[in-house]
């Protein structure tokens, strides 16, 4: 028995209206409404011929990158991704769609955006948007998630592996023989994962070697743009009983903003603290940059991987979610010394 639109929208509650403009990308409906709107379609097998629905031959050569910045310093960060993930579309035939996750935008207009953009596919690129990539998952465009693990247990992903990189950046520390090290953070509700396994990670190395680590010496600051908030954490961190002899920031953002800050108090790196951190987000052939020993994020792989993902999903049916985590690698720009040099 052929379904049709009428029994689509009577499963989803809605006007055959409603359910036709959801189906076509069109009017402004609630994501609510348009995501049971798809979900009745697909659970009815219900097609159309307007009806963007992902197949070998309906397929269009474009793949959307979503991303947003927040910040101005993250387009250095997210341009090698962008560079690989075109280069490996282009050999495949497929042409890279970048857009801006603008925020006032919601779940819908998002969806109808990337709906007109005829993309067969959508790389995210730190963005997450849960209730737009179900929408796209329900009607045929699967969604890779690039550098962001908040959500790797429900999307495919290509992730930085941030306990790795923390462990093995401190481990360093403590084999030059630093044995007070302070841990510099601040806030990230985008990212709290990230957050998270960063500090574990760095935790990790610390009760493998037993070093002394009070509460104290965990500084977090709030807004990283907080200047006068920095200054006061790092003036109680740095406090002479403490004799803290190393840092291992969140990244190397915050740890630029914190050298800056020490230079004010006469606190000097390398020569009376070492510092290492995550990253390579700032631009370091600056001659105004500091140079910041970094467990390195390789963005080049993570966009081949990416990309290679995405395609591999456009050609074969794939059940489970398929994450793939990309190991930190150190660059040694001598902000850390050994302990007494």
């Amino acid at each position: 028995m052929k379904i049709t639109l009428q029994d689509v929208a009577r499963q989803a509650g809605v006007s055959v209206t409603t359910a036709s403009l959801v189906l076509s990308g069109k009017g402004k409906i609630s994501t609510e409404v348009s995501k049971r709107v798809l979900q009745a379609a697909k659970s009815t097998g219900y097609q159309r011929k307007n009806y963007y629905k992902i197949s070998s031959t309906n397929r269009s050569h474009f793949i959307s990158v979503l991303y947003h910045l927040s910040w101005n310093y993250e387009w250095l960060f997210m341009h090698p991704f962008f560079k690989h993930l075109e280069e490996v579309f282009l050999q495949q035939n497929y042409y890279m769609v970048q857009m801006e996750a603008i925020t006032p935008k919601n779940s819908e207009e998002r969806f109808r955006s990337i709906i007109a953009s005829r993309a067969a596919a959508v790389c995210s690129l730190h963005f997450i948007d849960t209730d737009l990539f179900e929408m796209l998952e329900q009607v045929g465009i699967p969604v890779v998630i690039i550098n962001n693990s908040n959500v790797q247990d429900r999307y495919h992903s290509v992730c930085v592996d941030d306990f790795q990189g923390a462990y093995e950046g401190a481990r360093h520390l403590i084999e030059l023989g630093h044995r007070n090290i302070a841990y510099l953070e601040y806030q990230r509700s985008d990212v709290p994962t990230v957050v998270t396994d960063r500090y574990i990670g760095f935790k990790k190395a610390i009760e493998e070697y037993q070093l002394p680590f009070p509460a104290m010496w965990r500084a977090t600051v709030s807004d990283v743009n907080d200047i006068e908030e920095l200054r006061e954490k790092l003036s109680r961190l740095f406090k002479k009983e403490n004799e803290i002899t190393a840092v291992f920031a969140h990244d190397d953002y915050i740890a630029a903003k914190m050298i800056s800050v020490l230079n004010e108090i006469g606190i000097r790196v390398p020569q009376d603290l070492s510092v290492i951190a995550p990253g390579d987000t700032i631009a370091y052939e600056e001659p105004f940059s500091p140079q910041i020993t970094t467990m390195s994020i390789n963005t080049a792989l993570m966009g081949n991987l990416a990309a290679d993902l995405a395609l591999h999903l456009l050609n074969e049916q794939v059940e489970d979610i398929r994450v793939l985590k990309v190991k930190q690698q150190m660059i040694d720009r001598g902000s850390c010394i050994p302990c007494g040099d």
